[in-house]
């Protein structure tokens, strides 16, 4: 039986990008490590599939739809049991037409997904992702976690987690993820009480708040630390932490503000832009619930 927060099947859009088969060697390692995971290669069919497909001995007509697919199903699947023999862990493989961030949340309902995986910086490039890439509008739209990988996160494993702990009403929902991931890989977690002066006057509950995390990983049996870090921008307090603790990963809500009205806050976006390490995005659950009852989005 599946047990809460456990992670069953990872979806991995690729590109044939090398960020995005860094992306895959996480998920994969994911997979290792639950022991029960299972991989979904998607591939969305875009005029620069042919610029981007890797093992093509002769031109290819981008008018050629059908070799096209064949090629890219062929070149999944090449992956795939790669990875099979290297992670011994099942996959599957998809492509699909359309909307690129659109497809993925679709699949990722479809198969009933746990966890994407993705990279940040697929062949379009750095600038297009910090305008709005397709990993960023999988982050903002999916009602399931979201991993982002840089392309220089080549470290593979969590054995160092950050859990950022801030003023909003939704920061403690990442708990149980962050635990189900530390207990898998034997991690500590670094719980920092990301203090701003518009909550300079709480410091008294964000100590409650942290006790409380700590009362849940010590039941768990989890090794943390906690420390609380004052400063002006939560974005640069949790990225200075991460290096400070030498972090593997950081988890973070998609809604870091109290009140921005958005389904990423402004923070929330430049942490995921400019972290070394990957991230892993968790939408609050009444915007997680406000997209399973749309229709469109599998919840969590």
């Amino acid at each position: 039986m599946k047990k809460p927060y456990d992670i069953c099947k990872i979806l991995i859009p690729i590109d044939f990008s090398n960020t995005s088969k860094l992306a895959l060697e996480h998920a994969s390692h994911i997979c290792e490590k639950f022991g029960s995971s299972s991989l979904h290669l998607l591939h969305v069919l875009k005029n620069s599939t042919v610029d981007v497909l890797p093992n093509t001995k002769a031109p290819l007509s981008k008018n050629n739809t059908k070799e096209i697919r064949d090629l890219v199903l062929e070149e999944l699947n090449s992956i795939g049991k790669e990875f099979q023999r290297k992670y011994n862990i099942d996959y599957q493989v998809e492509v699909r037409d359309g909307n690129i961030s659109k497809e993925i949340t679709k699949v990722a309902s479809k198969i009933k997904a746990d966890l994407i995986v993705m990279g940040t910086h697929g062949v379009s490039g750095y600038q297009d992702f910090f305008l709005g890439s397709n990993s960023f509008r999988v982050v903002t739209t999916s009602s399931i976690p979201v991993l982002t990988v840089q392309c220089h996160a080549h470290k593979v494993g969590f054995n160092n987690i950050v859990l950022p702990i801030d003023g909003s009403k939704s920061s403690r929902e990442k708990v149980a993820q962050t635990a189900a991931i530390a207990t898998a890989y034997d991690a500590t977690v670094h719980i920092a009480g990301l203090i701003t002066k518009k909550y300079r006057k709480k410091e008294p509950i964000f100590n409650v708040k942290i006790k409380q995390v700590e009362d849940f990983f010590n039941k768990k049996g989890i090794k943390h630390t906690r420390k609380i870090v004052h400063g002006k921008d939560l974005a640069n307090m949790t990225i200075d932490f991460a290096k400070e603790v030498n972090a593997c990963l950081t988890v973070i809500m998609t809604e870091q503000e109290e009140s921005s009205g958005l389904f990423m806050g402004p923070f929330a976006q430049r942490i995921v832009n400019h972290s070394e390490v990957p991230i892993l995005s968790v939408t609050p659950k009444k915007m997680a619930e406000k997209f399973s009852h749309n229709g469109s989005y599998h919840s969590y």
